[in-house]
C-alpha cells in the first residue's frame, strides 16, 4: 500500500479544514498516512485542546505520525510548549526524508 504523506500549509479555516478531511479519509481507508505542518498550517496546531478542529480525531483514524516544520515555528515565532506533545517537531532535513519516504506527497 501506498504511503501519503499530507502537507498542510493553510491557516486554519474552511479550506484547512477540507484537506484534513481528506487525511482522514486516508485513515479510514488504513491508508499509511503521515501529516506535516509547514508555513501558516503549523498556526493549525494551537489551540487544539480548546477549540473543535478535525485535526483532533486524527488519532482515531490510526494516524499518528504528525510532524510541524522547525524551520516555520521559527518564522512565525512559535515555540514548541505551543504544539500538542504528540506532534514531532521536524528539522528541514527531516522534512526532505519525510518527503522522499512516501509514495505520495499532497499539499495545500
Amino acid at each position: 500500500m501506498k504511503r501519503v504523506l499530507y502537507i498542510i500549509r493553510r491557516p486554519p479555516g474552511v479550506l484547512a479544514d477540507e484537506i484534513t478531511d481528506m487525511v482522514l479519509v486516508s485513515g479510514v481507508f488504513e491508508q499509511p498516512t503521515s501529516v506535516l505542518f509547514a508555513d501558516q498550517g503549523a498556526y493549525q496546531l494551537l489551540g487544539l485542546d480548546t477549540r473543535e478542529s478535525p485535526i483532533n480525531t486524527l488519532s482515531t483514524y490510526d494516524i499518528e505520525d504528525l510532524y510541524v516544520s522547525e524551520e516555520s515555528m521559527r518564522r512565525l515565532g512559535l515555540d514548541v510548549a505551543d504544539i500538542p506533545s504528540h506532534v514531532l517537531v521536524a528539522t528541514s532535513r527531516r522534512v526532505r526524508e519525510l518527503i522522499a519516504g512516501h509514495d505520495v506527497v499532497l499539499t495545500s
